[in-house]
């Protein structure tokens, strides 16, 4: 039987070895996408980094090449190194629309998952989470919304950094003309990472909490081994995500600390308000946990019994999980609200032994994947 030809990916193959512009040199191809292809490339300097070529079947009309682009203005405008960042954008010879972005070296969360057996122990989810809601913090603050939160646009670098992929689906949470690129009520994003406010496409409603239900899904499938939401098809999985609250993670795995548990459950809350009210409360959270259940040592002794009672207890009072007047919504039902109160607050002496922590764990992980880590600053 005669394969039948992909003239896209004969495209993206006839690419490898141009030289875009006069400078961006593509030597190998990394992936391909479902609205580009990302190559490695060395600029005529000797500058190595990352091109990604949007498709060309996408007309102009349908705004892809606006979207495509945003992704690098949203990515710089965070700020953060762990956002990946964009050094240009420009359109080829050819008429191809690119950027230009930092390479990375290291593994993919998604990678992860598979490098591990479908789960992840949780010292090294609770230390990846911590690097992702430093980002977030940053982004958040930026008023930038990423949207897209999940694994593969997550990835672990060889200096033991989280980085945050794919700021294409991103947008600032306050009124402007790119408001309009998803006013038509297209819904965007994956959905087994949605909160219900996006899968519903409820726009207005989408705000930094939206990022945290995401943060809280990719936990939940790091630890547990499935998502939030499991269903045979993606049209049924999206519409369990519109009308369905997460179950509690000690529903689905009994092998996780009781407080790392609570914290995922408080992430995925179907009322947007009952969920951690922003990216810097829940990353203390995270951190407390670490500090609890003393993840790599940090207090420098052995590792205490999470369950022992020395730790000051999980203070719970009902709430209602519901969004009110929403047709479809829920009936009300018991949720968990965690009180974050002053032993939330890290001393500077013990933050550093959790930033410390969270490197050992990243190491960890990377040896799982035989890379070597290397110190920051230094190219792979």
């Amino acid at each position: 039987m005669t394969q039948q030809k992909d003239p896209l990916r004969d495209l993206v193959d006839a690419r490898i070895g141009k030289t875009l512009n006069g400078k961006w040199h593509l030597d190998d191809l990394i992936g391909v996408g479902g609205m580009a292809a990302v190559y490695r490339a060395t600029h005529r300097n000797g500058k190595r980094v990352a091109v990604k070529i949007l498709h060309p079947i996408f007309p102009p009309e349908t705004k892809m090449r606006e979207r495509f682009l945003r992704e690098g203005y949203m990515a710089n405008r965070v700020d953060h190194p762990g956002a990946v960042s964009v050094i240009d954008d420009d359109t080829s010879e050819d008429g191809d629309v690119f950027l230009v972005m930092e390479l990375l070296e290291g593994v993919s969360v998604d990678e992860l998952l598979w490098r591990f057996g479908g789960r992840m122990p949780y010292q090294h989810v609770l230390g990846m989470s911590d690097q992702l809601l430093d980002v977030l913090v940053s982004a958040h603050a930026k008023n930038v919304i990423h949207r897209d939160i999940k694994p593969a646009n997550l990835f672990v670098t060889r200096d033991r950094r989280v980085k945050v992929l794919d700021f294409g689906l991103a947008r600032l949470n306050e009124p402007t003309p790119t408001m309009a690129l998803t006013a038509s009520g297209m819904v965007l994003g994956t959905p087994a990472y949605m909160a219900p406010e996006q899968a519903g496409a409820r726009w207005h409603l989408l705000d930094h909490r939206t990022d945290l239900f995401a943060v809280g899904a990719v936990m939940f499938r790091l630890l547990s081994g499935r998502s939030v939401h499991e269903a045979p098809t993606e049209r049924e999985r999206h519409t369990m995500a519109m009308s369905k609250p997460a179950p509690k993670l000690a529903t689905v795995v009994s092998d996780i600390p009781e407080n790392v548990a609570l914290l995922v459950d408080k992430a995925l809350e179907f009322d947007r308000n009952n969920r951690w009210p922003d990216a810097a409360t829940m990353q203390k959270a995270v951190r407390n946990a670490m500090i609890r259940l003393d993840v790599s040592g940090i207090s420098g002794g052995a590792p205490p019994d999470p369950s022992a009672a020395s730790f000051p207890p999980v203070h719970l009072q009902p709430t209602v999980a519901a969004i009110p007047g929403q047709p479809g919504s829920p009936q009300p039902q018991p949720s968990t609200e965690i009180e974050v109160s002053l032993d939330m607050i890290i001393e500077p002496s013990v933050e550093v032994r959790v930033t410390e922590a969270s490197r050992v764990l990243m190491d960890q992980i990377l040896s799982r994947c035989d890379i070597i880590a290397e110190e920051p600053g230094k190219e792979g």
